[in-house]
């Protein structure tokens, strides 16, 4: 069987890379929004701040928030 933990590991740290590359593209106003996105959804599917989600659960905050700005 094929080991899943270090796969899962692996595409976490590449999903955290590139949206940490995204988000640095952002100019200072988008980045603004793109916060206060991050933080609106965070609150409204999982009733958190977005300093109490779990990775999987920030990582789901975090593509909605680029899929916005993809629109």
């Amino acid at each position: 069987m094929f080991p899943l933990v270090p796969l899962f590991a692996l595409i976490a740290i590449f999903g955290g890379g590139a949206t940490l590359l995204w988000y640095e593209q952002l100019s200072k106003e988008q980045k603004q929004e793109a916060d206060r996105l991050a933080a609106q959804y965070a609150k409204q599917i999982y009733s958190k701040a977005v300093n109490e989600l779990s990775r999987e659960q920030a990582n789901h905050v975090a593509r909605l928030t680029r899929q916005h700005f993809a629109k």
